[in-house]
C-alpha cells in the first residue's frame, strides 16, 4: 500500500480512501452479525509471564512516534511530579523530562524496568526514577502525591476488575484536581473488531480492548470526573489515512483507531 499522510478531515472522505469503503463496510457488518470469540480469562501469573525479556527485546519499535503525538494534550508546566503507570521501557520519560520536575515510572516487569533505566542513563536524564512494583501497593505508599499520572497503552492489558482496582489506587495517589491521561486502542476500530471476531490474530497481551463508553464508565467507577475523549488516528502512517473515514455516517466510528482520554480527581472537599 502506498504510504500517505492525511490530516483530520471534517466532512467528506479523501479520494484515496473511497475505494476501500464498500469492502470495509461489508467486513464490519459481517463481524457485527457473527459476534466475537470469547476467550478464557488468564490468571495474574499468566499475564505477568507474557512480559519477559523476550517481550521487552521485541517491544514496539513505534513507541516514540506513538507517544510523541500526544504531547500537545499534556498539561505540564515544568513543576509537576508525575507518575507513569505501566511505564514499559520508559519512552515517556525522554519525551517529557524537560517539562516535569520529577518523573516516576512504575512497572511490575523487572525486564522492562531494567530496560527503562538503561534508556534513561544512555540519554543522561536526571529527573526520572523507575520502580519495579505492584501499582496498587506503590500508590498506597504515595497517597495524594502526584500532580499528574499517565496510563498509556496499559488498560487493554488488564481485565475490568483489575482496571477498577488499579484505577482506584491511581486515583488515591493523585493530588486533588490532578489529571490522569489514558491512551488505548479503540474496540470499535475495524481492525479491533476483526481481532475480536477471530479473523485476525489478537495482539499478545491485549485481553480487554474497550470502546470509549466502557473506558469512561470504568474511570467514573474509579472516582474520576471530567472525562474527555479524543479519537486519534493510528500511529502508522498508512493506517492513519483511514482516520478521515471517521466522518462517514453510521460506520465512521469504525475508523477511529485510538482513544486518548483525560480525566481528573475531584477537588478537595
Amino acid at each position: 500500500m502506498r504510504r500517505v499522510e492525511l490530516g483530520y478531515v471534517v466532512g467528506g472522505v479523501p479520494e484515496v480512501c473511497r475505494p476501500m469503503v464498500p469492502r470495509v463496510r461489508s467486513i464490519i457488518v459481517s463481524t457485527s452479525m457473527t459476534g466475537g470469540r470469547t476467550s478464557v480469562p488468564r490468571s495474574d501469573d499468566e499475564l505477568r509471564a507474557i512480559y519477559d525479556q523476550r517481550y521487552v527485546d521485541h517491544y514496539d519499535a513505534h513507541a516514540v512516534r506513538r507517544i510523541r503525538r500526544m504531547l500537545p494534550f499534556f498539561e505540564l508546566s515544568g513543576h509537576e511530579i508525575v507518575a507513569d503507570f505501566g511505564c514499559g521501557n520508559g519512552v515517556l520519560l525522554e519525551l517529557i523530562s524537560p517539562r516535569v520536575r520529577q518523573y516516576a515510572g512504575i512497572d511490575f516487569s523487572e525486564a522492562f524496568v531494567h530496560a527503562a533505566g538503561r534508556r534513561r542513563d544512555e540519554r543522561g536524564i536526571q529527573n526520572g526514577t523507575f520502580h519495579c512494583a505492584d501499582i496498587v501497593t506503590f500508590c498506597a505508599q504515595h497517597a495524594n502525591h502526584f500532580d499528574a499520572a499517565f496510563a498509556l497503552d496499559v488498560s487493554e492489558h488488564i481485565y475490568d476488575d483489575q482496571f477498577l482496582r488499579i484505577g482506584r489506587a491511581i486515583h488515591g495517589a493523585l493530588k486533588p484536581g490532578a489529571p490522569l491521561y489514558l491512551h488505548t486502542p479503540n474496540a470499535e476500530y475495524f481492525m479491533e473488531r476483526l481481532r475480536a471476531s477471530g479473523i485476525l490474530r489478537r495482539i499478545e497481551g491485549h485481553v480487554a480492548v474497550r470502546d470509549a463508553g466502557r473506558n469512561e464508565a470504568l474511570l467514573r467507577q474509579c472516582g474520576f470526573t471530567n472525562v474527555r475523549v479524543r479519537y486519534l488516528a493510528h500511529y502508522l502512517r498508512a493506517a492513519a489515512a483511514l482516520h478521515s473515514l471517521g466522518a462517514l455516517p453510521l460506520v465512521g466510528r469504525h475508523f477511529r483507531a485510538r482513544l486518548f482520554m483525560t480525566c481528573r480527581k475531584g477537588p478537595r472537599t
